[in-house]
């Protein structure tokens, strides 16, 4: 989680930062967000749900000069951790236990054949894995084509002599 909270404070986001009061801060981003830092609130709810700052928090906390580490979550402190597992954990003695069988458990290969054209060069990227971006040379929009798989219509001008 420290390499995660590096990464987001360094990271140069072009995002620009609004504040409505000492606590609130409005982060330009696309949707426009908004961040709390004392309630350790986001409109995006990332920094709710994972308990660590999402990147809008991250930006509102280094753009006010505050300490970032003061927006994390005890339960990811390491001292959190060891007390956790510090005292002894008992096991809990079952009486009935399941049979065992390995053929249940057997995953069969898959009856689906594969299709008959060459398989996808392009790869799914993973959630929040960054894409780059490329600018087609035929129709100059930015996305993730090229001009050799641009689908895009040219708009044909005629000069009249």
């Amino acid at each position: 989680m420290e390499k995660k909270l590096v990464a987001a404070y360094n990271d140069n986001r072009a995002w620009c930062v609004s504040q409505a009061n000492d606590d609130v801060y409005e982060v330009h981003s696309h949707p426009s967000v908004l961040v709390d830092v004392v309630k350790q609130t986001c409109s995006c709810f990332q920094w709710q749900i994972n308990g660590f700052s999402c990147s809008h928090a991250v930006v509102a906390f280094r753009n006010s000069g505050r300490n970032i580490y003061d927006s994390i979550d005890s339960a990811f402190y390491i001292e959190t951790f060891r007390a956790t597992y510090s005292g002894t954990i008992y096991p809990i003695p079952t009486v009935w236990r399941p049979t065992f069988n390995p053929n249940k458990y057997l995953i069969a290969p898959s009856t689906v054949k594969r299709p008959p054209d060459r398989p996808k060069r392009k790869r799914i990227p993973s959630k929040g894995e960054v894409v780059q971006r490329i600018r087609c040379g035929r129709c100059r929009k930015l996305g993730n084509h090229n001009r050799k798989t641009c689908k895009e219509l040219l708009q044909t001008v005629c000069h009249m002599v």
